[in-house]
């Protein structure tokens, strides 16, 4: 283990304190506190892969079905997930935490070297419970999903707004915010509004990607040769519907997301 245990400390710390602590909030000012050369940009951040990455969701639904079916995973298990460099690994990581896994139960990964390989590990400490976490949030949304399997693409992107507009309230304790607690729960910050409509989106086979600016997120989703843009959690709050599939050109000129770029 102690080939393994030391380059783990530093890429175990650059995965979890970044990818669970740095989640938009929507004014919830979070400083992700990494230690020493931690603070070194290693792999690439959420925010830099907002397109479909298929390779990176293969190795997630491996990932799952490792967590899926061990009973203890208290200690550190090797995932059997292989990356050439512990560049990808990372940033295989924060793809993970971001926009594969539908669960609220915490799973941390950690990257070891193997060779000239990077391996990625992962602890939990209710594997049970994050499965089963993932994979009612994921049943629910393909529920959803499939009520619109009969819609063009556009009135899939309404319906879909609609769906997440009508079932999640905004948590102003700005402790909730995952897919899970906005799909199940039925409250969150932006990001389990974000999360939501994305999955939701990509399950019917649309492409839509996350928009970040400053502390809050929203969606862009293309329709009919062109990007449509979704704020939906501020919507919500305003009991409005401004944003509500915006042109593109409309979202650029728009003061309020201009400046949060």
């Amino acid at each position: 283990m102690r080939g393994i245990r030391e380059p783990c400390l530093l890429f175990f710390l650059s995965l979890c304190l970044t990818a669970f602590w740095s989640l938009p909030a929507c004014g919830m000012d979070i400083q992700p506190q990494l230690q020493g050369a931690d603070q070194e940009k290693r792999g690439r951040y959420a925010e830099e892969m907002t397109e479909r990455n298929s390779e990176y969701e293969v190795c997630g639904e491996k990932l799952l079905i490792l967590i899926e079916n061990s009973e203890d995973l208290s200690e550190w298990k090797d995932t059997g997930v292989v990356f050439h460099t512990v560049e990808d690994a990372l940033s295989f990581g924060r793809y993970f935490y971001r926009y594969i896994y539908l669960g609220k139960e915490k799973i941390w990964l950690a990257a070891g070297t193997r060779g000239e390989n990077a391996v990625i590990y992962v602890q939990c400490g209710n594997p049970a419970q994050a499965a089963a976490q993932h994979r009612q949030t994921e049943a629910r949304l393909l529920e959803i999903a499939a009520s619109g399997a009969g819609m063009n693409e556009s009135e899939k992107a309404s319906f879909f707004y609609e769906w997440i507009y009508s079932n999640v309230e905004y948590d102003t304790e700005q402790n909730r915010k995952t897919v899970y607690d906005a799909v199940i729960e039925g409250r969150s910050v932006c990001w389990g509004y974000v999360s939501a409509y994305l999955t939701l989106c990509r399950m019917s086979g649309m492409i839509c990607e996350p928009v970040y600016g400053g502390n809050h997120a929203w969606n862009r989703v293309w329709i009919d040769g062109g990007w449509k843009y979704c704020d939906i959690t501020w919507d919500r709050e305003l009991g409005e519907r401004r944003w509500k599939l915006m042109p593109e050109e409309e979202m650029e000129a728009d003061p309020t997301h201009s400046g949060l770029s």
